[in-house]
């Protein structure tokens, strides 16, 4: 409703725009009583039409200049249909129309705030279909509507239309107080605010009362509408700027950076070429016709931060083109303005249209182009410096085609002396009492030494001192392994590359780490092949295996893989189909949803394959979890008790884990039990897991057999493994009980 409104406003405005053309004559009466021509305006229609300085005025529409409201009130002629000049002693009579505008009040009055206008309605429809509910974007809807407003209005209130001025005087003071309160609510709804909400209406109370001081006059109007903007303008520039510091290791700062750009580019030509010149020596530098231009930023800048996921977050995707029009659109009308302002003074519309689509055709073509060379050309001619997120990519693909330690070790220095201003780099194996592997400062060097001897160093810390600094990679077969370089510049680095760099250290700490425990593996596996139940071993090995493939086969086929066909088949009909646009987003809502469906049960088998966050979550409420999801996919009553007092060890954890995940997937499958009974707590040192159900049971002879039961079978081998003890009584047709043991 209220875009609905808005539209009807600026349809009346742009109409009142059209009918009265601005004719730019400021007017003084003299001593004589007579009106005397004192100013023109540049884009007026009287300098167009050679109305000269000390021409009289002798009659406006027939009537004596000073009846007219224009002239007695605000010293100036507009609105009017004739004027009467006298100069020396001819006198000439203007008819003022429709078509008195010229070339520059139809781009400067009519056509760009109609254009500037369209574009935040654009932009708001946008933001209401796909955040309907959201208050922040509502906000933003409201301030982006009323910014439209007031650049149409700005044409009527240099006309003096009584409706006009009135409209741009009330939201050009509250405009920022809007913006503020969008930022606001935004940040609120994000939990990350940095002021409160008396902040915002403190500044509509101002403005409030600014506009009051306005109307009556007591002040000049121009001069309290330009320091309350001032004041605005400094009070948001100074919270976005506290909120950057506030948020400087949030990802939110780059929201607050954009919206710092997004104020201060669309307000900084109004400030410093028209606001502050007026209020300092009373004469702009540039006219405000050309500085408010700059308010075409405000909605660009936002639709950047929505199109790059910076701001609300929005599902939706945007055609290139749209987005590269959209960005060519201001430097293409910017230049064209400066060639009909400075180069060509004839200015024809024809010349001029033509020319920016030129220029416009130009930049498209350009950003496709840069678009293609940066895909093609860019990895293979450089590397860039500080692209850290391409970098952590990178390494992360090269770090898989690596084969041993010194491979993976030599992939990481070349990474980091590809990306960061390093002089010298190495990694060493011993900590304290070591030389300096290349040329530097020994005190520098001895200061760092201690650093490190002075804290306890996990994988990824990073000291620096200076120019030198020290990574911790890890802890392998030969001691301690510590990353050092020598920068070029005595500069700190900066919270990003820190992160960097302990992120790619990490992958790659982690990376050796496997190594070193596949080689242990596959020794411990030489060695118990060497034994007598080493075919025992092989048989094991390859049945579990072949289990677990089956079963990851057979969920793969019968879930994601039939999705996938159906889904291909529902694709293909609509290629071929004729139908509506209406229709046609009908049916690629209900593949959306299929697909949503396709990845929760992809990451059900994902949580299978591996229980994520085991370590961070802990293992009681891992488990809370996996009966939560187990309560869901099947009809069988079950009641649980889990509740463990000591921290256990990691393997321990996951075996337990993985007995419990798949005594709930026999019970669902096997057992046709209705009821389950789970208990696991700590008691006598030691970790005890009973589960009873009231299934069909097992024939306890299978259990020593692998065929059948081979997950039964693996539980007892787990806890065996782990020194344990296995207990499991069942008769056919009355049920399961186990009893599991397992010392801490």
């Amino acid at each position: 409703m209220v875009m609905i409104v808005a539209l009807m406003v600026a349809l009346y405005l742009t109409i009142l725009n059209v009918k009265h053309p601005l004719i730019g004559m400021e007017v003084v009466e003299n001593n004589n009583g007579d009106v005397i021509v004192n100013d023109i305006y540049e884009f007026g229609w009287a300098k167009k039409h050679g109305i000269h300085l000390h021409d009289q005025v002798l009659k406006v529409d027939g009537k004596p200049p000073l009846s007219h409201f224009t002239v007695r009130k605000y010293n100036t002629i507009e609105q009017v249909k004739t004027i009467t000049i006298q100069r020396e002693n001819k006198i000439r009579t203007f008819t003022i129309d429709d078509t008195s505008h010229g070339i520059e009040q139809w781009l400067y009055y009519i056509a760009l705030p109609t254009g500037f206008f369209l574009f935040a309605v654009s932009l708001s429809m946008f933001l209401l279909r796909l955040r309907l509910n959201d208050q922040s974007a509502t906000v933003l809807i409201y301030f982006l509507l009323l910014a439209g407003l007031c650049y149409i209005s700005a044409s009527l209130s240099a006309k003096y239309v009584p409706f006009g001025r009135y409209m741009f005087n009330a939201i050009f003071l509250q405009l920022p107080a809007v913006f503020l309160h969008f930022v606001y609510h935004y940040f609120e709804r994000e939990k990350k605010g940095w002021f409160t909400k008396k902040i915002v209406l403190s500044l509509y109370s101002f403005n409030f009362v600014a506009f009051v001081i306005s109307l009556s006059h007591l002040l000049s109007e121009a001069e309290v509408l330009l320091a309350t903007f001032l004041i605005n303008i400094g009070t948001i520039l100074a919270l976005l700027g506290k909120g950057w510091v506030y948020l400087k290791k949030d990802d939110q700062q780059h929201t607050v950076k954009g919206l710092l750009l997004a104020i201060g580019l669309s307000a900084a030509p109004f400030v410093l070429f028209y606001s502050l010149p007026v209020l300092i020596i009373g004469k702009w530098v540039l006219p405000a016709e050309l500085t408010v231009t700059s308010l075409f930023v405000l909605p660009s800048v936002f639709l950047y931060l929505i199109c790059t996921d910076r701001l609300f977050r929005l599902p939706f995707s945007i055609n290139r083109f749209v987005y590269y029009a959209f960005l060519s659109l201001l430097p293409a009308f910017l230049v064209t303005l400066l060639y009909a302002k400075f180069v060509n003074e004839a200015r024809r519309l024809v010349e001029l249209a033509l020319l920016f689509l030129l220029i416009y055709g130009i930049n498209i073509l350009a950003l496709y182009s840069k678009g293609y060379f940066d895909r093609t050309l860019r990895t293979k001619l450089y590397v860039q410096k500080d692209c850290y997120q391409e970098s952590i990519y990178r390494i992360g693909e090269t770090l898989k085609k690596q084969k041993n330690m010194r491979e993976v070790i030599q992939c990481l220095e070349k990474e980091v002396r590809e990306v960061l201003d390093i002089e010298n780099l190495a990694f060493v194996q011993a900590i304290r009492s070591m030389q300096a592997p290349f040329h530097c400062d020994e005190k520098e060097w001895t200061k760092l030494t201690k650093k490190m001897d002075g804290q306890p160093l996990s994988i990824g810390k990073l000291i620096e001192n200076k120019r030198l600094f020290a990574v911790f990679v890890g802890s392998f077969r030969q001691g301690p392994l510590l990353l050092i370089g020598k920068k070029k510049h005595p500069i700190p680095f900066r919270s990003e590359q820190k992160d960097w760099l302990s992120t790619i250290v990490y992958y790659g700490s982690v990376t050796m780490e496997n190594m070193v425990k596949v080689e242990d593996l596959i020794k411990e596996l030489n060695h118990v092949k060497q034994r007598r139940n080493s075919i025992w071993l092989t048989r094991l090995i390859f049945q579990w295996s072949e289990k677990e493939r089956r079963k990851l086969a057979i969920d793969l086929h019968d879930t994601i893989l039939q999705d996938l066909i159906v889904l291909k088949r529902k694709v293909e009909s609509l290629r071929f189909q004729n139908m509506r646009m209406e229709e046609m987003k009908k049916q690629l809502n209900y593949i959306e949803e299929e697909i949503v469906d396709m990845i929760d049960v992809t990451r059900e088998i994902c949580y299978e394959l591996r229980p994520p966050f085991l370590s961070q979550i802990g293992l009681e409420e891992a488990i809370v979890q996996l009966i939560q999801r187990f309560q869901l996919r099947a009809n069988i009553k079950i009641e649980w008790n889990v509740h463990l007092s000591a921290k256990l060890e990691e393997e321990r954890e996951l075996a337990i884990y993985r007995m419990i995940q798949e005594l709930l997937n026999n019970a669902m499958k096997h057992s046709q039990a209705s009821y389950i009974q789970l208990t696991l707590e700590v008691q006598n040192e030691e970790v005890q897991l009973h589960y009873v159900d009231n299934g069909i049971g097992i024939d306890i002879e299978k259990l020593n057999h692998c065929d059948g039961k081979l997950g039964l079978f693996g539980i007892k081998e787990r806890v065996q493994g782990l020194g344990g003890t296995f207990k499991m009584t069942s008769q056919l047709g009355k049920g399961l009980d186990i009893r599991i043991a397992i010392p801490l």
